[in-house]
């Protein structure tokens, strides 16, 4: 336990200044006011949301390891109000704005405050209209206009740049900063130079390619420059941060992954459009979500997360050191103005406040910013405590070289995705904004705001551990056991002709799960890191999260609005789409079962019947009364009322979390449920007992476990499976969820990949659309034109005029056409007859195209799919063609 010094906490006091007259500017003759009603500060007593605008001062208990300030709380209206993502800004005469998204169960409203008599109170006039929102960002101009910059999704799905003005008592119309038919824009960070010019700077989201972009307001002229690009070579550009010098211009922080990996940037843009850019760090490991100060003494410091190294490359299993989020932990660096050359400074090993749970392997560290006072450092940061992430802060003396102790803020528990943001004042102090829902499991409460100053010259307790004296890098990970394939293009893609239509091959991975959920998900890495992934590394075209809806916690409303927002940010129109998705993780012998939509605010179908009668949801699909689970049968159902584009996708098949396909003497119902993942690179292939594995992802002389709760250890390279629940008591009933069991009992169903939790660039689920956009994507499903595969390799295998997926009858011995572009030589293909390996080609080359026919198919119904095995240890796998001969 760490002591907390009573000089400590003395230094953080919440120091709101006097306040000053709300609107001191006039509006200016060239401005074009609003229509709406001026924007004035909320009555005092007769808004409804003002009842609890602000909680005066009150210090808080004494707790190890915390910060104790006296913090002011941002609690407008009902307890059912969500307030989240504040920024704040200080104006000329050091009063405190903040501007924060406010949902109210129906949609987002951006939100601003400024200080008053009693702390906070709110605006009456809201910044933007109702809708889906995404990270604001605030800035005040040279002549005192306060600038709101937020994303917000426009009626084509895609995200937009918006901008506002408030000046004085003048409310100005909503801009349109930036917009694209095929791409969003967001990610806005916003700041003023030393000029007074109003600078914001975002990403323009695109697969592979996405670009940083700027553009500043003058209030001398009145008027926007030109969007500024900062050009790039390769790769993805991600999640720009803003600073400024007391030169013109603006210095612009960055990751980008060129190389395939994730590196920091850094660039300098000048108002005529010049731009210079440069590397930060060319390091193995990744590097990326920056934020950057300048100190006032020649020098930019930039914090920044560094993770491991082939992050978002083959990765097998689900242990937490091998996760997104794995091995997390903060970089720290300055930037000399007049050498240009930016130097790392060692950091202490742990970075995380005791007395939480000592750094494991895999422990985390997110999104820290940094602000600087001369020779002091300040940065704050999220960190993984257990079921929560918590915020904390420490601080850095450069001229001494010496770290302070880190220490949590207080009621800082949240959920992944939010940052504190730090900003200093021209008295030396500190002012920190961030949002908590106080929750104290992992459970969500109601986020409010939270403000706090201090006075920045007063350090915190030294470190006290071992003084780091070189900036360290992790040991290089365990050769794998096959070396790794090179993977395609980005934009390397397959299209199949036949019939008079053409089928477009675009690859996906709907099991993703974030901390939302109730399994290892502090290592899984948030919503944000898995389009990362998605866009940049792995080079999929559609991804959807999905994390779990009520095993231990239910998955709360807004939780599921966040994680909608969030796929809304991704949606790119022609390039990559963005699916909506949640487990129902129900156990056997029913299964685990992602239910994944086409459109924004799908019914979060619960497993608890009483949850799902309590919820928001009941009132328009409504299940009836009773105790216990709702069924498979009763998801079906509640889809089939739904009536808008969905897909069910079961998975884990031969486990204590799969299905008993035996268990559905009625079949399945194939209006929604048409396909299976029978590969997991969180596990394994759930095909059939006895059969190939894919060996790709695994590492030379590492355990290979079946099943996550599997003990047992097997020898590399593993052998064929004959129980899957190899660690514990057999349970042959588990072998009842296997594919070809669901086969063998009738059902027509498709396959798919996804990776699950963990596993990241061994798990590709493929399907032919013919229309590549949410809906295509779903149709492809639904017609079970669909592939599994480790690697991207590309499969066409039909029938005379009938795909994959598809049922027909013949009197004929059927004949079968087959096409295979692999990424490695094919070892094997296995045609595959009613479950039995019925013909096998060994061709040794790394494309196929061949014919093949069954010269005595069976009499009634005849099961046909291929596997495909690769001499990298790649698999891949199609799903049937059900013809019945007669």
């Amino acid at each position: 336990m760490f002591p907390v010094p009573a000089r400590f906490l003395a230094l953080l006091v919440l120091s709101l200044l006097a306040a000053q007259p709300l609107f001191a500017q006039t509006q200016s003759k060239d401005s074009k006011p609003s229509a709406n009603a001026p924007a004035k500060k909320a009555p005092a007593k007769k808004a409804p949301a003002k009842a609890k605008a602000a909680k005066k001062a009150k210090a808080g208990p004494a707790e190890p390891g915390l910060l104790v300030p006296t913090f002011a709380h941002l609690t407008f209206g009902a307890d059912d109000v969500q307030r989240d993502f504040p920024v704040h800004a200080l104006d000329a005469n050091g009063r405190v704005w903040v501007a924060y998204i406010e949902h109210d169960g129906k949609a987002d409203t951006l939100r601003m405050a400024t200080q008053g008599a009693e702390g906070l109170e709110p605006i009456t006039s809201p910044i933007s209209e109702p809708g889906v929102l995404h990270q604001p960002a605030l800035a005040i101009d040279g002549s005192g206009a306060v600038w709101c910059f937020w994303g917000q999704v426009n009626d084509q799905d895609v995200v937009t740049l918006r901008a506002r003005r408030l000046q004085g008592e003048t409310l100005f119309d909503e801009e349109l900063l930036a917009d694209s038919k095929t791409a969003g824009q967001s990610f806005a960070h916003a700041g003023a130079d030393s000029e007074g010019r109003v600078w914001v700077t975002w990403q323009h989201i695109t697969p592979g390619a996405s670009r940083i972009q700027t553009r500043h307001w003058d209030p001398a002229t009145q008027a926007w420059s030109n969007a500024i690009t900062i050009p790039a070579e390769t790769g993805g550009c991600w999640e720009p941060r803003l600073a400024f010098d007391s030169q013109t211009g603006a210095w612009i922080v960055y990751d980008s992954s060129a190389g395939d990996e994730f590196n920091l940037r850094l660039a300098h843009v000048h108002p005529d459009g010049l731009v210079s850019d440069t590397a930060l760090t060319t390091s193995p490991e990744y590097e990326g979500r920056a934020s950057i100060a300048w100190d006032g003494n020649g020098r930019l410091w930039i914090a920044a997360e560094r993770g491991k190294r082939q992050w978002g490359l083959d990765s097998r299993g689900h242990e937490n050191d091998t996760g997104l989020n794995a091995h997390k932990r903060l970089l720290l660096g300055h930037y000399d103005l007049d050498s240009g050359t930016f130097t790392e400074v060692p950091v202490i090993e742990k970075g995380r406040p005791t007395p939480a749970p000592a750094p494991s392997p895999g422990y985390a560290l997110n999104v820290p910013t940094v602000a600087a006072i001369g020779d002091t450092v300040w940065i704050a940061y999220r960190y993984y405590t257990g079921p929560y992430w918590r915020s904390a802060l420490l601080s850095y003396d450069h001229a001494a070289g010496q770290w302070s102790e880190p220490h949590a803020f207080p009621d800082s528990t949240m959920g992944q995705d939010r940052r504190v943001q730090i900003t200093t004042t021209q008295q030396g102090h500190l002012l920190f904004t961030w949002p908590s829902d106080l929750r104290k499991t992992k459970a969500p409460g109601t986020a409010a705001i939270h403000l706090a100053s201090a006075a920045g010259a007063a350090p915190l307790p030294p470190f006290e551990g071992p003084k780091p004296d070189a900036v360290t890098t992790l040991p290089e990970p365990t050769p794998y056991l096959n070396e790794p394939t090179p993977p395609r293009a980005l934009d390397d893609h397959d299209t199949w002709t036949f019939g008079g239509k053409t089928y477009h091959l675009v690859w996906g991975d709907l099991h993703r799960h974030t901390d939302q959920s109730n399994c290892r998900t502090g290592f899984d890495g948030c919503i944000t890191e898995h389009y990362r992934y998605a866009y940049d590394l792995a080079g999929l075209d559609f991804l959807g999260t999905s994390d779990h809806t009520d095993i231990a916690k239910p998955y709360h409303p807004y939780e599921w609005w966040h994680t909608q927002r969030h796929v809304d940010v991704f949606h790119a129109p022609t390039h990559f789409a963005s699916l909506y998705a949640y487990e129902r993780e129900q156990v056997f012998p029913w299964g685990h079962r992602n239910i994944v939509f086409a459109q924004h605010g799908g019914p979060m179908l619960y497993i608890n019947r009483t949850l799902y009668r309590e919820s928001q949801w009941q009132a328009d699909l409504p299940i009836k009364p009773g105790v216990g689970e709702i069924t498979p049968m009763e998801v079906w159902d509640a889809l089939r009322r739904y009536g808008q584009p969905a897909s069910v996708i079961s998975h884990t098949g031969a486990t204590g979390m799969g299905t008993d396909w035996t268990r559905y003497p009625n079949g399945i119902d194939n209006t929604h449920e048409n396909i299976v993942e029978i590969f997991q690179g969180a596990r394994v292939s759930y095909e059939g007992l006895g059969l190939a594995q894919p060996t790709v992802g695994l590492r030379k002389g590492e355990p290979y476990t079946p099943h996550r709760l599997a003990k047992d250890e097997h020898p590399m390279p593993p052998a064929p499976i004959t129980d899957f629940e190899a660690g514990f008591p057999s349970k042959p009933a588990y072998n009842k969820g296997t594919y070809q069991t669901a086969l063998a009992t009738r059902h027509k169903l498709g396959v798919f990949a996804s990776s699950d939790h963990i596993s990241t660039h061994t798990s590709f689920g493929g399907v032919y659309v013919e229309k590549f956009d949410r809906e295509g994507i779903i149709d492809g499903f639904n017609a079970k034109r669909t592939l599994a595969a480790t690697d991207k390799i590309f499969v066409h295998f039909r029938s005379g005029q009938h795909m994959m997926g598809e049922a027909f009858t013949t009197t004929e011995p059927p004949t079968f056409q087959i096409h295979i572009a692999g990424t490695a030589p094919i070892k094997k293909v296995t045609l595959v007859r009613n479950e039995q390996d019925h013909q096998i080609l060994e061709p040794g080359t790394q494309d196929l195209d061949t014919t093949l026919t069954d010269p005595s198919p069976l009499e009634g119904e005849n099961r046909y799919y291929l596997r495909i095995e690769q001499t990298d240890g790649n698999m891949a796998w199609t799903s049937p063609l059900w013809i019945e001969k007669r």
